[in-house]
């Protein structure tokens, strides 16, 4: 793994925790202002890569609920 891949994890996990409760989309604006972004947005499948990546090596769970149609 590389390190701008795992600040990418710890950008996330940051950006959660400071927002509590936040939406996919809050994220992604979030994201879009971040320097890591490199002006692309954070899609839906990344987000639960990085999700599934981070359970495994911080071994913390990011539950995140569909919003409803």
């Amino acid at each position: 793994m590389g390190k701008e891949l795992f600040s990418r994890y710890v950008w996330l996990l940051e950006t959660i925790h400071r927002a509590g409760k936040i939406t996919f989309e809050e994220i992604n604006a979030r994201w879009l202002r971040s320097e890591l972004s490199g002006g692309e947005t954070l899609s839906l499948r990344t987000f639960h890569h990085h999700r599934d990546a981070i359970e495994e090596l911080f071994d913390i769970c990011l539950l995140y609920t569909s919003p409803s149609p």
